[in-house]
């Protein structure tokens, strides 16, 4: 959810399978609403600066710099793969939950000043 507002979206049959196995058997008991708990009493959601600690230390262990590692990596990288993918900039927007379009562009590295370089198909007269 950004700014209030959520985005459902499907889920790949294989993290949907994991999703369901920690609900089922790694999630602590409790009346929480949210889905991803502490794993130690007294099993609050999880924080960002948590949700951080992980990621730091996961790509860490997997020989990623740690400065390249935070969950906005995830999120730039989301954005890069579905504009190499041809994706329009709004359909971008709109899953990352941004309201502007420059704020995509951030996440893109959009290289606007090479762009504009690359000539434009001229329309055609018609008479």
């Amino acid at each position: 959810m950004k700014y209030g507002k959520a985005v459902r979206l499907p889920l790949i049959p294989v993290v949907g399978e994991s999703l369901l196995s920690y609900l089922q058997h790694g999630r602590p008991p409790s009346s929480r609403q949210e889905v991803f708990l502490s794993a130690m009493p007294p099993f609050g959601p999880i924080q960002a600066p948590t949700v951080t600690a992980i990621i730091t230390r996961r790509a860490s262990a997997a020989g990623i710099t740690p400065h390249t590692a935070g969950p906005h990596r995830f999120r730039h990288a989301f954005a890069v793969r579905m504009l190499k993918e041809g994706q329009p900039l709004k359909a971008i927007a709109d899953l990352l939950g941004h309201r502007r379009l420059q704020t995509t562009f951030i996440y893109t590295k959009v290289d606007f000043q090479s762009l504009s370089a690359v000539p434009l198909e001229w329309p055609e007269d018609r008479p």
